[in-house]
């Protein structure tokens, strides 16, 4: 077993996501050699970082996401972002969170794909074209911060540039889903709120009042179902999985696809000459440095055996796909960006009881980019000490990525 460096263990039990560190993953394989799951005295939670039993807790219905809320919101009682996230899919559990998936469902299978496939490409192609004659370029800037917000924009029926006035509220409300949570990061996430609500609020009663046939129209209600969602509901929904959600997470995969392209410039020159290979080297990218790196925290409501471990009644969980996707009991050399990954059952989007409904669209966005890119780069590189690392909690990506061509 790799010894691990004991500011790397203290860093771990601070945040078991070690935001920001430029290779988490060989404390990951580490720890992982020890035991399946381990004790966090900073978050004060488990994290399960091993396949096998990441795989179980997913599906895992003895994990549940409300009374974790619950025990947030009377550690930080002057706060009420965290009552709220309990209106928010994500937080749900139970029948009610059958019932509201269902309906979110509905909504995305509704989604014209041409349309949208038609609408990325363009967009993409627009944006790298104009950097195509350039030796060096921020990819995140010219691509990937703003190609989110024009494709909600283009779901929800609303101008890019209005939504980009609600963008300052992002970071501070994605904050609040994190792992390690505080007071300065409650109060911060109630202001990105009270931000949400006064953008998003007046265009969802417009759209109870005159329905469109967009995404927001179709959410607000379903008569065969007999469902219909309250402001509260309806705002936690959009902001949170259509807005904030997409635009923190597609952004980060876009540059991490860039990054293990540059480093693995047989597989770039391979996609360009066979395009049909694109969605391996998205899922492969995915299942190798996962956007988000762990799943939303839930609470043991009886005690959960996790190989070696046992996860008491009462105590906070989260997996960390990021370690468990580099098992080497289900992946063959895990650290290595291989597109023969056949079948590739990473966990990047939590497969089982909360798995990402976005998580198609994620895809379509990362793939028509990818497209894009292989359309008008011949072949490019990165500048590490350029470009800017992200520093969020559970999110791992590039604030800034310098392609080089």
């Amino acid at each position: 077993m790799d010894q691990v460096d004991q500011r790397d263990l203290r860093a771990f039990g601070a945040n078991p996501s070690l935001p920001g560190m430029p290779d988490p993953y060989p404390v990951y394989a580490a720890l992982r050699e020890q035991a399946p799951a381990h004790w966090c005295d900073g978050p004060q939670m488990w994290a399960v970082l091993a396949y096998p039993e990441a795989c179980h807790l997913l599906r895992d219905p003895a994990l549940v996401r409300q009374p974790e809320r619950d025990r947030l919101a009377q550690m930080y009682g002057n706060s009420d972002i965290y009552t709220k996230q309990k209106l928010d899919l994500p937080y749900m559990d139970g029948d009610s969170h059958r019932s509201m998936r269902h309906h979110v469902l509905a909504a995305y299978h509704a989604i014209d794909l041409a349309d949208l496939t038609g609408f990325i490409s363009s967009f993409a192609s627009a944006r790298l074209a104009g950097v195509a004659d350039r030796d060096r370029f921020d990819l995140v800037a010219v691509l990937a911060d703003d190609l989110p917000v024009y494709v909600v924009s283009h779901l929800l029926g609303v101008p890019a540039g209005e939504l980009e006035s609600a963008a300052a509220a992002v970071r501070p409300f994605v904050a609040a889903r994190g792992l390690v949570q505080d007071g300065p990061i409650a109060a911060d996430a109630d202001d990105a709120v009270k931000a949400f609500e006064d953008f998003f609020l007046p265009l969802i009663n417009a759209r109870r009042a005159y329905p469109t046939g967009d995404l927001i129209s179709r959410l607000i209600s379903d008569p065969a179902g007999g469902l219909r969602l309250s402001d509260e509901q309806m705002l936690m929904l959009v902001s949170s999985n259509f807005y904030a959600a997409s635009l923190f997470t597609v952004r980060l995969l876009i540059g991490t696809v860039a990054v293990a392209l540059a480093r693995y410039p047989d597989i770039y020159r391979a996609l360009r000459r066979n395009r049909s290979l694109i969605p391996s080297v998205v899922e492969e990218v995915l299942r190798w440095d996962a956007p988000a790196q762990a799943v939303n925290s839930s609470i043991a409501e009886r005690d959960v055996e996790c190989g070696s471990v046992t996860i008491p009644a009462g105590d906070s969980v989260t997996v960390l796909v990021g370690a468990a996707n580099r098992d080497p009991t289900q992946f063959a050399e895990p650290d290595v960006v291989r597109l023969d990954r056949r079948p590739n059952r990473h966990l990047s989007f939590a497969p089982g009881v909360h798995q990402c409904l976005g998580l198609n669209l994620a895809r379509l966005q990362a793939t028509l980019a990818l497209e894009s890119l292989a359309d008008r780069i011949p072949a490019f590189g990165y500048d590490p000490d350029a470009s800017v690392r992200l520093v969020a909690d559970r999110f791992r990506g590039y604030e800034a990525l310098v392609v080089v061509t």
